[in-house]
């Protein structure tokens, strides 16, 4: 027996494995409540307020994925430090330290992007300034949140972190309901992301309420790694655009009855990625260790695929035996049958589910080869789709392309020890 299957077959969960668990649930049930709100918006507005929600929506998860580095990196280095016996101390200072940093430039891009949205709006064929100028409020929590994010992450304190998401998906849904109700249409959408976020991160602070009391270390942390921390911007951007940009490409390049057409295909595409996002939280943390501890972290990965993979190629097959009855029984009859088209954006983003996983491990690990080739990847993707959009079905072909080459290369540039 090779060493891989025997460790796969002796594998068992830590001490941790209740919280690790209680975190990858969370986390499915905070995309479930952020997936109600994409239904309650798609059958609330109009088609055209819809398909401008969910293309400032994908902007929005673009950046997300770009300030999440901002998360891994509080991550990274808040493990490293609770191995001292004055962890408290060095983690608050870490804590405080990069949350001075996301509060000075979380003000300078918001406010950047707030003067750069009516030239925006243009540019994506939307006419009011207003969809983007909330987006720019949600820019700014974008930066916070990730620092007590990552602090949680770091700490493997999951039941908070847990909490905390599901908590801004709940603020979310209810924001967005009363904002609705009040007539905002696809400014109130939006705006319920920034409201959410700012009421989780109000427990996230209490949570961490002993870090930020602790006194200053004795000995500073060291100094953060520019250089992991330009790797980890370019994988993370990298899988953003990779995930989130078919939208965009959508709304520029097609007319409004394609792209109206398209909104309810890539919001249900996307509900392939509620479940790796939990466990990829929890993959980076154990695999660090582990790789640390001079163990093979391998079978926390595949693992991690399995648990990812899986569901959304089950998900995949019921788009494809029932595309036209799953878009009107969730968005109503106002949106036709969207055929193959269905199936094959929901098996680009289970592929893309995998990709996720590749990263989180090869960031984990330091492997670098694996963010430039996903990087490469995502260059080829973009540049196909941008010569050939005579269709959607195109677009979807190069999803599902892009998805497979990143999974592919993800074997190829970190299994081996």
């Amino acid at each position: 027996m090779t060493p891989l299957r025997e460790q796969l077959r002796t594998f068992t969960l830590s001490s941790s494995a209740i919280q690790s668990t209680f975190l990858a649930l969370a986390m499915i049930v905070a995309g479930g409540f952020d997936y109600l709100v994409n239904i309650v918006v798609g059958r609330q507005l109009p088609p055209t307020e819809f398909f401008i929600f969910v293309t400032v929506t994908a902007l929005l998860q673009v950046m997300v994925q770009v300030t999440n580095v901002i998360r891994n990196v509080v991550a990274f280095y808040t493990a490293e430090v609770t191995i001292y016996p004055d962890s408290i101390a060095r983690v608050g200072s870490v804590l405080k330290r990069s949350w001075r940093w996301a509060w000075r430039w979380g003000l300078l891009v918001a406010g950047l992007m707030a003067l750069l949205s009516p030239w925006l709006g243009r540019f994506l064929r939307i006419e009011t300034p207003w969809p983007l100028w909330a987006a720019s409020l949600a820019l700014l929590l974008l930066f916070l949140r990730p620092v007590t994010d990552g602090t949680l992450q770091g700490t493997q304190h999951f039941y908070g972190l847990g909490s905390v998401q599901i908590l801004q998906s709940v603020g979310r849904l209810v924001f967005a309901v009363l904002l609705l109700q009040i007539g905002l249409l696809s400014t109130g959408a939006i705006l319920a992301l920034p409201l959410g976020s700012t009421v989780a991160l109000l427990l996230a602070l209490v949570l961490l309420r002993e870090f930020y009391r602790a006194p200053a270390p004795t000995e500073s942390p060291r100094p953060i790694s520019w250089r992991y921390s330009a790797y980890t911007l370019i994988g993370l951007l990298s899988f953003a655009l990779m995930a989130n940009i078919d939208p965009i490409i959508v709304r520029r390049f097609f007319g409004d009855a394609a792209a109206e057409f398209y909104a309810p295909v890539v919001t249900l595409g996307k509900m392939n990625l509620f479940i790796p996002l939990g466990i990829g939280l929890v993959l980076f943390p154990k695999a660090t260790q582990r790789h640390a501890a001079g163990r093979d972290s391998r079978p926390v990965l595949l693992l991690a695929l399995t648990a990812t993979l899986l569901p959304g190629l089950a998900l995949t097959l019921l788009y494809y035996l029932f595309p036209a009855q799953i878009v009107q029984m969730v968005f109503g009859d106002a949106y036709g049958d969207p055929g193959i088209l269905l199936p094959l954006v929901g098996l680009a983003t289970t592929l893309y589910a995998g990709v996720n996983i590749w990263l989180n491990y090869a960031l984990s690990l330091e492997k670098k080869a694996y963010v430039l080739s996903l990087a490469a990847i995502v260059f080829l993707q973009i540049t196909a789709m941008l010569v050939f959009h005579e269709e959607l079905v195109s677009i979807a072909l190069i999803m599902v392309a892009a998805g497979l080459m990143g999974n592919l290369a993800g074997a190829v540039t970190t299994l081996r020890k």
